[in-house]
């Protein structure tokens, strides 16, 4: 047994860059004081390892998977093997009939209870010879999906009822059906969940729903359960999670995979949803109490970290500790706590898979570790180990979702605008059981009541056809709204005429517009083209019957750039658009055309509004240097939107003294540009004199000493400006602009003006961990640069323009993550003040929607 000690290893940083090579060293390395590794058994003993556990003797139990898209010359078996490794190492094989086999976990009474792709079943040895030679199925999942791992997967029993727990993951949105051993079933199609039964099979249930591949899972002690759930490849990142009753973890694979879908989420942002504990390393495969925290492994990432939970509200957050790393032949999976082999009192041990290779079929290399924790070397990251009981506000949810609770319809209607999303979701359960509105009583909620009731509703099961239509008559729009996604989710086709007039209402929001049209494109069948269906958006714009409204939110949604641009859709077209006289679709075409020539003939035209004049200034972007003598002589117009956006186009620009002479006239002939006009001809004395970043009460007061009214719509052209503000290039508001960043249309609602300032200012301050770049080197000796979406044979990034750039593993030779924004630092030292003033101005501001 080869043994690795911390002390060779004190020097390694916490993220350190792993460097690729052609052959597969693991490089694996303890991070943390006080822990110890050991090899315990690899290739050709173990290959492709997946679910383990250990038993009272001490005995590891792990699979060995055959069946993951073996090749065609693959010789290994043609099942997977469940091994036995006794504490001397040596091997024996207890069963090797399992397909898919995704988990394993050792259950009472000598039974061995496994996941595959289509089953949850045990196997038992009834005649002691150590080989399985009994085997019951206890759920059955019937569907068309076969993808070997994301069906069932994460076993896990309760301490305290002995329930049997697992998960299911997103099964690529085929219909399925989940049968229990007494025929209990329960449906649906692509959201995964969390499930329990009994030991037997019998009383199965689904607790929460809204996962994409929940791979581990822990059911604590206290009954808190955790579960590690693997990330839509659009929409990182895996994350760790806090698993309750009901809860709704907001994802659906029916809706298909791009990165924004209105009825979608990831981190709790819809109403009812649950947000995760804390972003986790890259393809998560499974979850380990330790004290407080948890341990999760990283296959993706190569490395083993530790989330030291802390009780907020109803919920938790965490701190992430990365505790072992490796190369990227280090892919560990299942993780297993030994009951034995603790040699000193305060020492703990755990047992955990190593995939080996990056490679998703079966190759034939694997490995098992052991881990060791010297728990008094170890105290300074591991925190203290006892466990704490529950504060006020986890007793109250749970006597919310147990349905014990004296609060009135009201008091419960106010809590589910909790910011306390745990104990929100409590109290729509409650409310959920204790509703009996009629539809006059409903009528004389408040606005914001409505709209929390909707959510309640649809939670009690109540009748579709009887709350459907008076929901969609609401003049609030988010009641309209919360009733389009339940009729979406639902997939209720005789809305489909209902839906189908609300995306040709005049007068309607964007919101509601992008929320009838993905609604539209379920019940159609078409669910996954989200609000990207290409072919009804293109005859929306087309069709002149349409509002000029509704041609603009349909113009704002199709793919925007000079290559993208339907045929049908040409210069005299634009202009036609322009000619409808509709202030909200010139606008719209305006931001549609950015960077496109035509711009140049919207700039220079005095009969379009000062607006439209100025938002095509802004979408100049490569046309700025072409077009320097027009900026030149639009700086000089009595119109002040005009001037100040030609103003910001010439700040990049390369001029001539005799350009420059005339810009300086400006200062004089319109003192209150004249700021502007210094941004140009003597940068570093127009931004001289500012607070540093990180001074946020010093910028607050000089923002608001700022004289000129505020202008929102100035402040959207600068979020928009391609070689300006740069905003929206990485973040979206309101349906434009990418989604590299976090969609920022509600950013306002938090009501926190220095908290935005501050992430204008310092990006860096708080990084959500999500949002971390990674840097990929090479062989060649060139580098890039994103957000890191997917990690196989291949790794996948999200450059800063939103695209997907692919990499194969053998052309990379280091990948590092970054501990700083993907946003660049110093931006506001590019902006005057009165134009951060205005930028800000504009991300506090709600219900912006032309």
């Amino acid at each position: 047994m080869r043994v690795f000690s911390l002390s060779a290893f004190l020097s390694v940083l916490c993220f350190p860059c792993f460097v690729f090579s052609d052959d597969r060293p693991h490089n694996i390395r303890a991070l943390q004081p006080g822990i110890t590794l050991s090899l315990v058994a690899e290739q050709p003993d173990i290959v492709t390892p997946t679910g383990i556990d250990v038993d009272d003797r001490g005995r590891v139990w792990t699979i060995a998977c055959h069946t993951h898209f073996p090749p065609k010359d693959y010789p290994g078996p043609k099942k997977d093997q469940i091994l036995v490794f006794d504490r001397d190492g040596k091997r024996s094989v207890f069963y090797n009939k399992t397909f898919h086999t995704m988990d394993l976990e050792l259950g009472p009474d000598a039974w061995v209870y496994l996941a595959e792709r289509g089953r949850i079943f045990r196997i038992k040895d009834t005649n002691n010879d150590g080989i399985g030679d009994v085997e019951e199925n206890l759920a059955v999942l019937e569907t068309e999906g076969d993808y070997p791992h994301n069906g069932l997967s994460g076993l896990a029993f309760h301490p305290k009822t002995g329930d049997l727990y697992f998960g299911m993951g997103e099964n690529f949105a085929r219909h399925w059906t989940l049968t229990g051993k007494d025929g209990t079933q329960v449906e649906g199609y692509g959201e995964g969940g969390i499930f329990h039964c009994r030991p037997d099979g019998t009383k199965l249930h689904r607790m929460a729903r809204g996962l994409w591949n929940p791979f581990g899972m822990l059911v604590r002690g206290d009954g808190e359960i955790f579960v590690s759930d693997n990330d839509p490849g659009e929409r990182p990142p895996c994350r760790l999670l806090n698993i309750v009753e009901g809860g709704d973890y907001g994802f659906q694979r029916l809706y298909g995979g791009e990165a924004h879908h209105p009825f979608v989420c990831w981190n709790g942002e819809l109403r009812g949803t649950l947000p995760m504990i804390h972003p986790s390393g890259e393809a998560p495969c499974g979850v380990v109490q330790l004290g407080r925290g948890v341990i999760i492994p990283s296959w993706g990432d190569h490395r083993i970290d530790f989330y030291l939970l802390k009780q907020k509200g109803a919920g938790y957050t965490a701190d992430r500790i990365q505790i072992v790393g490796g190369s990227p032949y280090f892919r560990p999976t299942g993780i297993a706590a030994s009951p034995v082999g603790n040699d000193a009192k305060n020492t703990m041990t755990w047992y955990f898979n190593d995939w080996v290779d990056a490679s998703y079929p079966v190759h034939g290399y694997g490995r098992l570790w052991k881990m060791e924790i010297d728990l008094e070397k170890a105290a300074k990251w591991t925190g203290q180990l006892d466990l704490i009981g529950p504060n006020d506000d986890k007793k109250l949810a749970a006597r919310l979702r147990g349905g014990k609770t004296d609060l009135s319809v009201s008091e419960l209607l106010t809590l589910t605008r909790s910011k306390d999303q745990f104990l929100g979701q409590a109290a729509f359960l409650a409310l959920a059981e204790k509703q009996d509105w009629t539809a006059e009583s409903f009528q004389k909620l408040s606005d914001a009541d409505r709209v929390q009731a909707v959510i309640a509703l649809k939670l009690s099961g109540v009748s579709d056809k009887k709350w459907i239509p008076l929901l969609l008559e609401d003049q609030n729009p988010e009641v309209v709204f919360e009733t389009l996604r339940w009729i979406s989710d639902r997939q209720l086709k005789a809305c489909l005429p209902r839906v189908d007039a609300i995306s040709r209402k005049k007068g309607i929001s964007f919101k509601l517009f992008e929320a009838a049209v993905a609604a539209r494109n379920m019940l159609i069948g078409k669910p996954e083209l989200g609000v990207r269906d290409r072919d009804l958006l293109l005859s929306r714009v087309l069709d002149e019957s349409n509002s000029p409204r509704l041609r603009a939110y349909a113009l704002r949604l199709l793919p925007t750039g000079n290559n993208r641009i339907p045929k049908k859709m040409n210069d005299d077209f634009f202009r036609r658009l322009f000619s409808v006289g509709d202030e909200q679709l010139s606008l719209e075409t305006t931001r549609f055309l950015a960077g496109h020539q035509l711009l140049v003939e919207v700039a220079g035209d005095k009969g379009n509004s000062a607006r439209i004049r100025a938002t095509a200034i802004a979408g100049f972007g490569p046309l700025v240097d072409q077009n320097v003598p027009l900026l030149i002589e639009l700086s000089a117009s009595p119109v002040g939107p005009v001037r100040e956006e030609a103003l910001r186009g010439l700040r990049t620009a390369a001029l001539t003294d005799t350009q420059k002479r005339k810009i300086q006239a400006l200062a004089g002939k319109f003192p209150q540009s004249a700021t502007l006009v210094a941004a140009i001809l003597d940068p570093a004395k127009a931004f001289e004199g500012r607070p540093a970043l990180t001074d946020t009460a010093a910028w607050l007061v000089r923002l608001d000493a700022v004289k000129a009214p505020v202008d929102t719509h100035a402040g959207e052209r600068i979020f928009h400006n391609t070689r300006l503000g740069l905003c929206g290039n990485c973040h979206r508001y309101n349906g434009r602009g990418n989604v590299v960043g976090p969609d920022l249309s509600r950013v306002g609602d938090q009501g926190d003006r220095a908290w935005l300032l501050t992430s204008i200012l310092n990006p860096n301050a708080e990084v959500a961990p999500q949002y971390l770049p990674r840097i990929l080197k090479l062989k060649d000796g060139s580098s890039f640069v994103g957000i890191r979406l997917r990690s196989s044979r291949t790794e996948v990034l999200r450059d800063i323009e939103g695209k997907s750039r692919s990499f194969n593993i053998d052309t990379i030779d280091s990948i590092q993550e970054l501990q700083s924004s993907f946003m660049p630092v110093g931006l506001p030292m590019a902006l005057t003040d009165h134009e951060l003033r205005d930028l800000v101005a504009f991300l506090e501001a709600t219900g912006l929607d032309d």
